[in-house]
């Protein structure tokens, strides 16, 4: 799987485990092709940041009950870096950045 041009990313909920990590839950537009491909139905983003450094992104289809646990190598590296950006926007623990 290669991600590419998600678009309108959404915050959709989030959880902090103080001084831990941040998880973002993040709907987006995501290309068609990728969807098709995969058989989507209800794709959304599970962003995991570490305070400490690190994060990890799962996309999850909701449709289908699928978990993609992804890595960087997945991403176009601008697509992967305004996810992440857009996580840490929206992270507790991160705001005051």
């Amino acid at each position: 799987m290669f991600i590419t041009n998600v678009k309108n990313l959404q915050f959709y909920s989030q959880l902090s485990l103080k001084q831990v990590e941040d998880r973002v839950l993040i709907t987006a537009d995501f290309p068609k092709d990728l969807r098709m491909e995969h058989d989507l139905d209800e794709p959304f983003l599970y962003v995991t940041l570490y305070v400490r450094g690190g994060e990890r992104i799962k996309l999850i289809d909701e449709g289908t009950v699928r978990v993609y646990s992804l890595t960087k190598k997945d991403f176009d590296l601008k697509t992967y870096n305004e996810i992440v950006q857009f996580a840490k926007e929206h992270a507790l623990q991160f705001k005051h950045k």
